[in-house]
């Protein structure tokens, strides 16, 4: 066993966060170089599955492949999202959801069809002006969510969110969470294009409660699926699944609420 996982709980989470420092860095500093890390991010994710799906080979490389194009920056090669590239997408989505459900884990199958419109709606967000700067002001209103869960969770204890799915979520520290999403959301609404503080607290709290959602979802999923981790990528996180779990519903949800359809 390495000192590093010796270590508490909280100086892993720590230092697994802040090996993540440098990539969001990058997000912010270039939208093209946003787009590049998005596509790496998507790939990763997708091995991820493949592993913790425990598919035959061959499946697992299609479903990783049907995942990674969801991810795949259309707009830097000047591909304007038409119908027939959407339907390209949602037929490579729900395929994926296909296999993996009827190969693997039927709720497995439907943690990679969100996945996949989540990658996607990430894509349709970093071909914004101003994409690739909001999703680092996401990563900054889910982590400090994550992070307030944890620690109001460690100080108040109390009742218990979801015993069966996550034995260590609680309800204060759910509340925390919420709160601090939307203490940050307002913090960085001009962001979004929100002048309204009703509107910045609104979508505070609709990230605050789909992020956890999506880090409850991935929970069952490896409860299902027997795993601890998605991977070990991340010292105290566990793999990118582990850590961007959050991001699940948050996106798709995000770019409806500011683009809509």
């Amino acid at each position: 066993m390495t000192d590093l996982a010796k270590s508490s709980g909280t100086l892993r989470r720590v230092y697994g966060a802040f090996i993540l420092v440098p990539v969001v860095a990058l997000v912010w500093f270039d939208q093209m170089t946003a787009g590049v890390i998005f596509v790496c991010l998507g790939c990763l994710m997708g091995l991820e599955v493949k592993r913790i799906t425990g598919l035959p080979f061959f499946a697992g490389l299609v479903v990783l492949a049907l995942i990674a194009v969801q991810s795949f920056p259309h707009w830097m090669l000047g591909i304007s999202l038409t119908m027939n590239v959407g339907l390209i997408l949602l037929i490579a989505g729900l395929l994926a959801v296909f296999i993996v459900g009827v190969i693997s884990n039927r709720l497995a199958g439907l943690f990679v069809g969100l996945l996949c419109l989540c990658l996607a709606s990430g894509g349709l967000l970093l071909s914004q002006p101003s994409g690739h700067i909001m999703l680092v002001a996401l990563a900054a209103i889910i982590a400090a969510c994550d992070s307030a869960a944890y620690f109001v969770g460690r100080r108040l204890g109390g009742p218990k969110l979801w015993p069966r799915v996550s034995p260590n979520k609680t309800i204060s520290g759910g509340v925390g969470g919420l709160v601090a999403a939307m203490a940050v959301t307002a913090l960085v609404a001009s962001i979004f294009g929100l002048d309204d503080l009703t509107d910045a607290l609104i979508l505070g709290l609709l990230i605050g409660g789909l992020s956890q959602a999506g880090d409850l979802m991935e929970s069952a999923v490896k409860r299902q699926l027997d795993v601890k981790d998605s991977g070990s990528i991340l010292p105290g996180h566990g793999g990118l699944l582990d850590r961007f779990d959050g991001y699940i519903f948050v996106i798709p949800a995000v770019y409806l609420y500011i683009f809509g359809f």
